[in-house]
């Protein structure tokens, strides 16, 4: 599988995060390569629709989650919100299952293509994600963007239209010049005083919340 810009991005910041306890992954993949990137010495019980993920639990995310009140220390929710119709329940029911002062890892895409799994509902903003956080008793501390910039962006929406073996190849040599041009685009902005912040093109975005003590 070739890993997209976004998948990089998330990669990334996910390897930064520390967790440690019992983690709920709901909507998750026993096989996904995430769940090794994160750190801390952790147990993760991975909950899905789709027997192919090799589940822990047999679950349709819509509904009330199997489990009682403050039973994971930390919970995550790894591209899955924007696959729920009813998204909210589904982040009331995350911040049910945690414990006090545990986390939720939250990852969405935002400037990326429709990819059903089987359906693909919402794309949120950074404004949307804190609001829908704070308003499940979530404590947002950062919301950060992932990958961003005008050409990557557009590099993505491309992408996905290529031949396999074109990915392939662009994966590994034209990706770097998508980097560098966003990086001259910004820097040319910042020197002509124009109004450009790469955020506003992010990919997707990532938050870990907490639930409030």
């Amino acid at each position: 599988m070739i890993p997209s810009l976004l998948r990089l991005a998330e990669h990334k910041a996910l390897s930064k995060i520390t967790l440690s306890g019992n983690v709920l992954d709901l909507g998750g993949d026993s096989r996904s390569e995430y769940q090794h990137l994160i750190k801390g010495v952790h147990v993760n019980t991975v909950v899905n629709l789709d027997e192919k993920s090799k589940p822990d639990f047999l679950q349709d995310l819509e509904k009330v989650l199997p489990f009682t009140d403050e039973s994971y220390d930390h919970t995550l929710l790894i591209n899955v919100l924007e696959h729920i119709f009813n998204y909210r329940q589904l982040l009331l029911e995350a911040a049910r299952v945690t414990k006090q002062g545990g986390t939720v890892v939250i990852v969405v895409p935002f400037l990326f293509p429709i990819h059903p799994s089987p359906n693909d509902y919402w794309r949120f903003s950074e404004e949307a994600l804190r609001k829908e956080c704070e308003l499940a008793g979530l404590k947002v501390s950062e919301v950060t963007p992932l990958g961003g910039g005008v050409f990557a962006a557009r590099y993505v929406m491309l992408d996905r239209l290529l031949p396999s073996p074109i990915r392939f190849a662009s994966f590994y040599t034209a990706r770097y010049g998508v980097y560098a041009c966003d990086w001259v685009f910004s820097a040319a902005a910042r020197f002509l005083g124009k109004k450009y912040d790469p955020a506003n093109y992010a990919l997707g975005l990532i938050a870990a919340v907490k639930k409030d003590c």
